[in-house]
């Protein structure tokens, strides 16, 4: 990712190419990244949800085209699933989660990098044993916005 920055200027990004089939959206996307953007992780400032997108983009067609088991892991989209987005759409996003977990049902794990009040997780979904596992560097109990909507959409949903 660095070497897609050099040269660039503060203010200026390029712009990452993402499939549908990554985050099963309904359409191809763009991910535009900042110099900011890499500048804060590189130096361990911060990491953001380009970055963290585009790294699941690689990941995703790494495991795609290099057959490492493509059918062991899926990923939900950060941005469809913060808990910005499911206070200003929560049924969209209901729709969203429930639309992935039928695209991904044959997956052995969903992963969902997972922003809230200004803090990085990773949720694993298990969907065999409709459990989610929550990696959280801060490990302290909390309830987290997107538990009963996303444990709603994983018993509800056929096998």
């Amino acid at each position: 990712m660095k070497t897609m920055m050099l040269g660039l200027k503060e203010g200026e990004h390029v712009k990452v190419h993402c499939t549908k089939r990554t985050f099963n959206m309904e359409k191809d996307f763009e991910i535009s990244v900042t110099v900011e953007d890499t500048d804060q992780l590189l130096s361990g400032a911060w990491l953001n949800i380009s970055i963290i997108q585009v790294f699941v983009t690689a990941l995703s067609e790494l495991c795609f085209h290099d057959d490492c088991h493509p059918n062991s892991i899926g990923f939900m989209c950060p941005e469809m699933i913060s808990a910005t987005m499911l206070k200003s759409d929560a049924d969209r996003i209901l729709l969203y989660m429930t639309r992935s977990m039928s695209a991904l049902s044959s997956k052995t794990f969903i992963l969902c990098p997972y922003y809230e009040k200004s803090h990085w997780m990773l949720l694993v979904l298990c969907l065999s044993k409709r459990e989610v596992y929550i990696f959280d560097s801060q490990q302290k109990k909390r309830n987290l916005m997107i538990k009963e909507p996303l444990n709603n959409v994983l018993n509800n949903r056929d096998h």
